[in-house]
């Protein structure tokens, strides 16, 4: 018989949270007893079953109907495993109770799992049973604390498995030049659908934050701050500060935001689901308004400022949030630290389609599945260009063919909708000044017939400049496969 090499770990939320913090604890947890049990992966077994959706306690937020949305936003928390071998979500309990015994024949280890999970399965309406199970599995850092004394390590979080092609577009080119710092000031209070109003002492002080951030735009003109999580808790004042940035607003999900912060040059925020991933991390931190609760958890005195595997600039915060503290911790967090090489710097500003494509070749890696590393007015005016060429390129041939109204028409439309395009797009300034050309329309045909054949020996020449034309050919051929 070949030696066993999985431990199987079971995340069933009719027994366990919906909470990022819970989860990437949960990795570590299991992470240790896989190691202690002289495994090389975790096999990560995920109930989400619409009967059971959520536990005695989140019953009044999580049910049938939303439990797939809240599963899918933590579903990156579960890349970020230490050990990480597969994930299996099963939508019954059956099938994975099945799956657990046939994988529990002649392995006490996981038998070990497999009784446990059943007896808390036994306990599920009891909050005794459920807060034993959960004091075990996650809450308590005794485990992690004694596993730390003994190989004078813990297990730590990873990229979430697919994000880092994305993320470090947006180092490269968004953030380049920046020291990069990420921070999650704790804001549930305006997250009316989490509810949860009972842990709304844990919030930061809005006040303090916005200042502080506001008063860095001039004082620290090289960080850039990226605030993290639900954008529903973050105020919209803070989102449009010009010094932070919202990996969300560029379509990017919780695994993209927790990658980003295990590559950043410091993390500061409260006691929450992030702090989290930075306490099982190697980056630079501050965890503020550390309470009570949060040190039993942790196994350490009240108002310790490390963990037991902690390094010298990961430090617990307990004294209440001002921005002196905030500019205090930035300073000292940074200290030494020298920004990313500044490569973002070929971006195009002219507004066309082809000036579109190129940025858009220029800033994709060979494996990202997003471009969009810019949210600025640039990107907004450049994206409508791009979108309305075609309309303003058919009103020119229309005027080449005689008809200059419809080119007078389309120039009035598009310039009433988006006037900042006004002098500034060459095709559509002149729609108002187009005749009939029999020259220019035919100039226009073959523009047409050859700007897709223009477009592909412009990415080749981009890919060939990088470097990076094999891996380009194989995930643009990938990306025709998989249509």
């Amino acid at each position: 018989m070949s030696e066993a090499v999985n431990y199987y770990a079971v995340y069933d939320f009719e027994i366990l949270p919906y909470a990022l913090g819970d989860v990437l604890t949960w990795n570590i947890q299991t992470a240790i007893r896989c190691e202690e049990a002289g495994r090389k992966r975790v096999e990560v077994l995920i109930l989400a079953d619409p009967q059971y959706p959520s536990s005695i306690y989140q019953r009044d937020l999580v049910f049938a109907e939303n439990a797939p949305l809240f599963f899918n936003e933590l579903f990156g928390a579960f890349g970020t495993h230490p050990h990480l071998g597969n994930i299996h979500i099963f939508s019954k309990r059956e099938d994975l109770l099945e799956f657990l015994h046939k994988a529990a024949e002649g392995d006490p280890v996981t038998q070990d799992v497999l009784d446990d999970y059943r007896t808390v399965l036994a306990g599920r309406e009891d909050s005794d049973a459920l807060n034993t199970y959960f004091i075990k599995y996650i809450y308590s850092h005794d485990r992690i604390n004694a596993f730390a004394e003994e190989n004078g390590r813990v297990p730590l979080l990873t990229s979430s498995a697919g994000c880092e092609p994305d993320i470090d577009g947006v180092l490269r080119h968004a953030l380049a030049g920046k020291k990069v710092v990420v921070i999650h000031p704790r804001l549930r209070q305006l997250d009316a659908g989490l509810k949860g109003e009972h842990t709304h002492f844990r919030d930061s002080d809005f006040l303090v934050w916005y200042e502080f951030l506001r008063g860095a735009i001039a004082k620290y003109s090289d960080v850039q701050f990226v605030v993290v999580g639900r954008m529903q808790e973050k105020p919209i004042a803070l989102l449009r500060l010009p010094n932070v940035t919202n990996l969300r607003a560029m379509g990017l999900g919780l695994g993209h935001e927790i990658t980003l912060m295990l590559k950043s040059h410091l993390f500061i925020g409260t006691s929450s689901g992030f702090a989290a991933a930075a306490n099982f991390s190697t980056v630079p931190y501050f965890v503020t308004k550390m309470n009570k609760a949060s040190y039993e958890a942790y196994g350490i005195p009240e108002h310790a400022d490390r963990l037991p595997f902690a390094t010298q600039n990961q430090i617990l915060v307990s004294s209440p949030e001002s921005v002196e503290m905030l500019e205090g911790l930035l300073e000292k967090g940074l200290a030494g630290v020298e920004a990313a090489e500044a490569v973002g710097g070929s971006r195009r500003s002219d507004l066309s389609a082809k000036a579109f494509i190129k940025n858009q070749d220029e800033h994709l890696g060979a494996f990202a599945s997003t471009h969009r590393f810019f949210v600025d007015d640039l990107q907004n005016d450049q994206e409508i260009a791009a979108l309305v060429e075609q309309e303003i390129s058919d009103a020119a041939h229309a005027a080449a063919a005689g008809d200059s109204e419809a080119a007078r028409r389309t120039h009035a439309r598009i310039e009433k909708l988006f006037p900042q395009l006004a002098g500034r797009h060459n095709q559509l300034d002149g729609l108002p000044d187009a005749t009939k050309s029999p020259l220019r329309h035919m100039q226009g045909n073959i523009r047409t017939r050859i700007r897709p054949a223009a477009n592909l020996v412009s990415r080749i020449r981009a890919s060939m400049r990088r470097g990076t034309l094999i891996d380009d050919v194989s995930r643009r051929l990938m990306r025709v496969i998989g249509s």
